[in-house]
Formats: structure tokens, sequence, C-alpha cells
């Protein structure tokens, strides 16, 4: 009894400090007794930053954290005091070179194009060293001397990439790469600034050259989808010149980016589309969207699009741009805006994905101020697909296991019964009361979300609920211990147990690939299956041990006992 409660014990407290450890960036302990008063998780890259503000002289000392990378990657950690982009940032390198070495150096970025050469900041960096530790981490520690002024205030960025025969290459320019950035205050009483809430402004996209000699003053990378997008904005009659770029499709992809004058939605939006037809011609047209399962049909929009205007371009092999002049609603100059793209077949667009970015491409634009807003990843949708995937993971994939292991492990203790048995009872209680909470969220972002299918995550989920609720009406049903048809029903009971097990853990994957979350959360819960797969190994040789030991006892003690009676006869 004690051994099986102990382990069990363990696996909740695994899971409790898990939990914890997770969401606190500030129990990172540094080698050399390091300590930081102030630390930030960073939103994406697997990054944190810690630091300790000195006000007297106006400088900090920062250490740099960035995981799941190896020995063949650069990190780097930037700060921009003039602007919010890549060009200006002032970095702090880091790489391992030949031999293991880990080189930590200076380098202001002033173009895309950086190979990240070495080079003075516009600010003092007294003191800058790196360390490679665990063999996926880099850590660079420095003391910085803020820029002249009061300002503490600053925009930060982060980024890793490839190295090649000691050259760093450029990094992606895909997913988090281009959302690797934000708002930082060393001053004591303030932390960093989620990314993906801070404002970001116009000119933070490569240079590019447009066709037919095109120019537009303003532009912003969108954060999602490859894509960017372009403009000219004209106050005096309130129109909008725009070319929206989206690169990593082939010509058996449709691209679409729109405006919704009336919502924040997909139902409403007001599309551009652009695509190969049959005819093999690239075509591009307006289309008004007004519901989730539009095959995106041509239309007039509920504002001007002059005609001649529209047009699409296929250039580099990858990459489609919509150019078009639209005359805004009178008075607006902010709308919510999305990008989307997705697959062709005999020239009528499909469903595009609903997972993953597919998913996040929206957010707000000002035409006039040139201020865009990404998506709030903290949205009323986002927030329930949260909750579901918390409930779930709880309830079918910890509590259940659990509940399973205390029936098969604890019962060979002859003290644990029969506290086995209202331990599992418990468990699974309260895991199917907590996954049906899970199960009627699920139902709800269903309803929520028509025309957003996730037919194998669904069908799964409503067979877990079926075999579910036949395991709370077989407790009812139980027979007793000598009863003739136990031995069926212990059967029945066990294999519908360890199916639904199964299916859950299969299911909570399924869920996690559409939710997309950080890659740590999976991770996390991996390593819960990990643990939990050690203790069930663990106990399962020991409950082996002791069956075996017992039928020895047994067998000798029958043999004693004949020998005896054979004597007295």
């Amino acid at each position: 009894m004690k051994m099986g409660s102990v382990l069990l014990f363990s696996v909740l407290l695994f899971i409790l400090v898990a939990a914890s450890n997770a969401q606190n960036c500030s129990s990172i302990a540094f080698s050399n007794g390091r300590r930081y008063g102030n630390c930030n998780s960073l939103s994406v890259l697997d990054s944190s930053i810690h630091w300790n503000y000195h006000e007297n002289n106006r400088t900090a000392d920062i250490a740099y954290r960035h995981t799941q990378i190896n020995s063949s990657n650069w990190v780097a950690w930037a700060l921009n005091p003039t602007g919010q982009g890549m060009v200006g940032a002032q970095a702090l390198v880091a790489l391992v070179e030949a031999g293991g070495v880990v080189r930590a150096y200076t380098a202001p970025i002033s173009g895309y194009t950086t190979v990240l050469q070495e080079g003075n900041l516009s600010f003092r960096v007294p003191s800058l060293n790196a360390q490679f530790i665990n063999d996926s981490q880099i850590i660079i520690y420095a003391t910085i001397e803020l820029p002249q002024g009061t300002a503490t205030s600053f925009s930060h960025l982060w980024q890793h990439g490839d190295v090649s025969n000691g050259i760093p290459l450029q990094h992606p320019t895909i997913g988090d790469h281009v959302r690797s950035r934000g708002t930082i205050d060393f001053a004591p009483e303030a932390a960093a600034a989620p990314p993906n809430t801070t404002t970001t402004t116009t000119n933070n996209c490569p240079p590019y050259s447009f066709s037919n000699g095109r120019t537009f003053s303003e532009c912003n990378a969108l954060p999602v989808l490859n894509s960017f997008l372009h403009w000219n904005y004209r106050d005096g009659n309130n129109s909008v010149d725009i070319a929206y770029r989206h690169s990593g499709v082939s010509r058996s992809n449709w691209v679409a980016w729109a405006l919704n004058p009336t919502g924040t939605s997909m139902i409403g939006a007001q599309a551009l589309v652009a695509f190969f037809g049959s005819n093999g011609e690239l075509r591009a047209y307006t289309s008004p969207i007004t519901s989730y399962s539009t095959t995106l049909q041509e239309g007039e929009l509920s504002f001007r699009v002059p005609a001649p205007s529209i047009s699409a371009e296929f250039v580099t092999g990858d990459q489609i741009i919509i150019y078009a002049t639209l005359n805004l609603p009178a008075g607006a100059t902010t709308f919510t805006q999305l990008w989307q793209h997705g697959p062709v077949s005999n020239g009528i667009p499909l469903q595009h994905s609903t997972t993953g970015d597919n998913v996040r491409s929206f957010g707000n634009i000002n035409f006039a101020t040139g201020a865009t807003t990404p998506a709030a990843a903290g949205g009323s949708r986002q927030r329930k697909r949260n909750v579901h995937g918390v409930l779930n993971v709880v309830s079918w994939g910890m509590l259940m296991p659990m509940g399973a292991m205390a029936a098969r492990y604890l019962k060979v203790f002859k003290s644990a019964n029969p506290a086995w048995f209202y331990i599992h009872v418990t468990c699974q209680a309260s895991a199917y009361i907590v996954g049906v909470a899970g199960w009627g969220t699920g139902i709800k972002l269903g309803s929520d979300s028509v025309g957003v299918q996730h037919n194998v995550h669904r069908n799964i989920g409503i067979t877990l609920f079926a075999l579910g609720t036949l395991q709370v009406f077989a407790l009812l049903l139980r027979p007793k211990p000598d009863h003739k048809y136990r031995f069926y029903w212990n059967i029945y009971h066990q294999a519908i147990g360890y199916a639904v097990i199964s299916l859950s853990i299969a299911n909570i994957f399924e869920g996690l690939d559409i939710l997309d979350p950080e890659k740590k959360w999976k991770n996390a819960y991996i390593g819960v299956l990990i643990f939990l797969g050690v203790c069930v190994a663990v106990l399962e040789a020991f409950t082996w041990y002791l069956v075996i030991k017992r039928k020895r006892v047994d067998k000798q003690s029958h043999h004693v006992t004949n020998g005896v009676n054979g004597y007295q006869a």
C-alpha cells in the first residue's frame, strides 16, 4: 500500500510542479549564482529574457535564454532604440564555433540582408559572454548601458538561424520568426510586454520591387501565412491602392485578402481573390463572404473596387500578388483585415485549412495612420478552445490513466482493500465529470464555428463520451465478486477502460495539432505520459514479483500440509 500510494502521489506532484514551472520563468537557475529580479517568457521561439536594472547608472544586467536549438544554430537578442523593426536593431549574438567554443559578440543591423557582422553598437556593452548547455540551449549574458536620455522602454527582437562554416545564415521569414518582437521596459516595476499584443507600425517589410514601376509608401509584414500588405492611402477621396503579396504558394493554390467593414470575423468580409483557372490563366476578382462554407463565388463588394484596378501576377514561382484600388466606406479608415490561402480543384477554390496559422490570419489595419494590430491570441473563441483543451487533457488524459493504475496496482496490497476501489472510483468519476464538461465545450465550439470541421477529433470525442457513459452504467450493474457473471463483467470493464485511455491519448494529440499551441505544452504532456509509463513499468514488474512470490509461498504451504497429514495417517 505504501509504495503504490507514494507513486500515485508522485504522479500528482509531478503534474502540479510541471504546470507551475511551465509558466514561471523566475524559477530558472543560472550558473555562477547569477540572479535576476525581472523576467519574461517570450511568446515565440522558446526564449526568455531576465534582467536587473540599475537606475543610478542606467545599466541593465541581462540573461537571454534561447532553447530548442543545437550547436549548428546562432541566436540573437537585440534592442532597437530608434524604431520597431529589424533595421536599426543593436544585437547581441552567440554561436558555437569549431571545437565547441561559444562565441558572443555585438552586431548592429543596418539591412535585411545582414549576416550579423561584428561591430560596435550605438550604446556600450561593458561585458558579454555566452554558454551552450544541455546541447539545446544558449544563454547570452551581458551588461548594457541604455541609450542616453530618460527612456527605459524599447523595442526588442529575438531570433535564431543556421550557421554554415562559422557564418550565420539568414533566419526563416515565416511563422514565429516574423513574430519575435515586442516592447520591454527595464524599469523594475515593469516587465516585457507580450509581442503579439503590441501595435506595429509600417515599414517593417524587407525591400521589394514591384512590376511596372509600382511603389507603395506603407507596408506591413503580416504575422502569419508568409504575407505582406503594401498600400498608398489618399485622404482626399478616402481610397487606397493596395498590393497584397502571398508567398509560399503554387499554381494549384488560391489566395485571398479581405476587409470586414461590419465585424471582426470571416462572415461579412469583402475579399479580393486570385488563382489559376482551369484554362491556365491567373484570375483576380472580388467575392463577398456570407458563410463559412463559401467557395469564394464572384460578386460585388459592399464598397467599390474599380474594375480596371484589380489584377494579379504570379512571380518567382511561389508568390501571388493582388493589386487593387479600394474606395473605402465613407468616414472609415480602420477595419478588420483577413488573409488566407487554400487548394484549387478543377478551377474551384476549396476550403482552406482550419488549423494553425490559417485560423490566426486576421487583425486590424488603419490605412490613414499605418498602424496594424495582430490578431488577439486571447480572444473569446481562443479562450474557449484553451478551456476545452485543458479540461480534456486533465480528465481523459491524466485522471483516467491514474484511476486505472490505482485499480490494477493497489489491489495487490492486501492492506489496500477496499481503499483501492474508492481511489479508482474517485479518479474515474472525476475524470468523467470533467470530461463531460470538456466535451460540452467542444460541442459549443462546433456550433459557433459553422463550416469549420475536425471530423477525426469530433468522432473520437463522441466515441469517448459514449464509452465513458457505458462505464458509468457498468458500475451500477457490477456483479458481486462471487457471481458467475463477474468474470465476463471484468473482461468487458477492462477492455472498455483500456480502449478509452488509448483513444483519449490519441484524441489529445489530435486536439493539440488543431489548437497548435506553443511547443512546450505538447512537450509537457509527452513528459507526463513518459512519467506515467515509467510508473506503470515499475509497478507492473513489482506486481508480478508479488504474485509469483505468493504463489510459491502458497505452494510450499500446501506441500507441508499434505506431508503432515500423510504422516498422521
